[in-house]
């Protein structure tokens, strides 16, 4: 799964990556990247991942229907993501169309705010916490003193959904959607449930992944982009800058990724 695959690939990512963010389009995931500046632009442009802005209709698809077609053009402006000094990460809708926050779990880590939303539609122009840190902190501390705690049920509270435009029952089939993985909680969750020795791959035989997909590229670092654009097919997704943000400013944050970055700070 998604979480599997970023463990897999831990040591590879620089501690200034403060989130993933994989762009599905129904059940086939087009393109993933690695947050790093302090506020990242997600519209409906087709200029793929320059570091600071991810353009939802920058990569192919052989797969994409008339409907995500179509939804992709009316994208617009989409929305802004940073995360603040605690690690929880802050949304605001910019595009006119809106903007649903999808929630499959009986236990989550989405802001109280989020959840009380009509129809969970982010309002336009409105910043709003997505991922709650604090919450997300007391779900682990209530968990992690059962007798056999859930580790998968922790780490799925790290992902949030939103969807553009339509509001499926069915999150695959939403024609345009992105995953928004927490790469500061995880760590924080690492470091009070260390990870078991062995662990066996995850399954999702429903998601098309990009690796198994040959109209893909594989990420050649831990701070890139991955997809075909689709203003190049052949030319390889950009790289993000060097400088911005991200987990460096997260001073208050109990993680070791955090703690890290206060160290350089100083």
């Amino acid at each position: 799964d998604h979480i599997q695959e970023v463990l897999e690939k831990w040591e590879q990512i620089d501690d200034e990556i403060w989130a993933k963010v994989i762009v599905m389009e129904r059940n086939r995931r087009v393109a993933k990247a690695y947050a790093r500046a302090p506020v990242l632009t997600i519209n409906g442009s087709d200029e793929g991942f320059d570091g600071f802005r991810l353009g939802l209709s920058g990569f192919l698809n052989p797969g994409r229907d008339p409907k995500t077609e179509e939804v992709k053009r009316r994208i617009g402006a989409g929305i802004k993501l940073k995360m603040d000094p605690e690690g929880s990460i802050l949304v605001k809708r910019s595009s006119k169309s809106n903007v649903y926050v999808k929630n499959t779990l009986e236990e989550t880590s989405l802001s109280n705010d989020i959840l009380k939303l009509p129809n969970a539609a982010l309002p336009y122009e409105t910043p709003e916490k997505l991922f709650d840190m604090h919450k997300f902190e007391e779900n682990m501390d209530r968990e992690l003193k059962r007798a056999y705690p859930d580790r998968k049920k922790l780490e799925w509270q790290c992902v949030t959904a939103l969807a553009f435009l339509r509001n499926e029952e069915e999150l695959l089939d939403s024609p345009c959607w992105i995953l928004i993985l927490n790469i500061v909680a995880l760590d924080l969750l690492k470091s009070r449930l260390p990870l078991p020795r062995r662990r066996s791959p995850g399954v999702q035989d429903k998601i098309v992944r990009e690796d198994e997909d040959p109209y893909s590229l594989s990420s050649g670092s831990g701070s890139g982009s991955s997809g075909i654009s689709s203003r190049d097919s052949k030319r390889p997704a950009k790289k993000e800058h060097e400088n911005g943000g991200g987990v460096g400013m997260l001073k208050n944050l109990k993680s070791s990724r955090g703690r890290d970055q206060s160290k350089k700070g100083n």
